[in-house]
């Protein structure tokens, strides 16, 4: 199944107002994400037929640090914080979403999906 998609950070955020990307560029380049040791998650899952080099970033914030509070958000991933905005996972814990996705080290879009397919989503309220 092709994740849900999104042209532009414009739009993902006008659906997603809860799990924000920063609207400024700069805000997003900064956020804790997942970059496949700064190579990038090459694209073998939306059928754009690209292979292009994604980033996963886990909204809102970025993922948790160990000394901070765990969120319930969003995961996704983008063209290095530019659209498309491809949702992966919605309702999760983000520090057990960057959990799963670390221990897995993935290099394709494929494997993140897989990673994330062990994270429960989380009722709204909790955590």
């Amino acid at each position: 199944m092709t994740p849900e998609m999104f042209d532009s950070v414009e739009a993902y955020n006008a659906t997603h107002p809860t799990s924000p990307f920063p609207a400024e560029p700069r805000a997003r380049n900064v956020l804790r994400g997942y970059r496949a040791a700064m190579q990038g998650v090459t694209d073998d899952v939306t059928g754009t037929g690209s292979g292009a080099s994604l980033t996963v970033d886990f909204l809102p914030g970025g993922a948790p640090w160990p000394d901070e509070a765990d969120r319930v958000g969003t995961v996704v991933a983008s063209r290095w914080g530019e659209g498309p905005v491809f949702v992966l996972a919605e309702g999760v814990s983000l520090r057990a979403a960057w959990e799963a996705v670390r221990e897995a080290w993935p290099t394709h879009l494929s494997a993140v999906r897989s990673a994330l397919e062990t994270v429960d989503r989380i009722d709204a309220g909790k955590a």
